[in-house]
């Protein structure tokens, strides 16, 4: 899934997770649930073929706590804080900002763009990753994450 450069990202009734396509022949390509309690919200990001985990985001109900990414195997891919995305140890992988005209971008430390996001419909919006990743191999999962975090759950309704 996350070796496309492309994602639309929908759902096709409220509460009911996100659904990954591939934008270009609407293939199914993986999916995404929210579970929220007292102590905590976790995400789940899924491949579509045979439901493999691919990563998972955790946050504590607590004061001032930041998102965790692991990826399948339980290791942490990086953390959310704010706009910043950060590797595991703490560097900045790259900053979101929402420009002027409703596009969100993801830019690394030189301001140089690693993708981008913008609503398609009420129910859907546009991923788009770009080639430069920077060097770090989970950089997607990192973008994919802060976009369900800020959008993902308005996107449920």
């Amino acid at each position: 899934m996350l070796e496309h450069q492309q994602l639309l990202i929908s759902t096709s009734k409220p509460g009911a997770g996100l659904l990954f396509q591939n934008p270009e022949n609407s293939k199914p390509l993986g999916y995404a649930t929210l579970k929220s309690t007292f102590l905590s919200q976790n995400w789940a990001v899924h491949e579509k073929d045979d439901n493999p985990l691919v990563f998972t985001l955790t946050k504590l109900n607590v004061p001032f706590a930041n998102w965790t990414i692991n990826d399948a195997c339980d290791l942490t891919v990086g953390f959310l804080y704010s706009n910043q995305l950060l590797m595991p140890t703490g560097r900045i992988y790259c900053f979101r900002t929402l420009l002027t005209s409703g596009v969100t971008v993801w830019e690394n430390e030189v301001g140089a763009q690693l993708a981008s996001h913008q609503p398609q419909s009420p129910n859907a919006d546009l991923l788009v990753f770009n080639e430069n990743q920077g060097g770090l191999p989970f950089g997607r999962m990192l973008i994919l994450a802060d976009y369900l975090i800020q959008y993902g759950a308005k996107l449920q309704g």
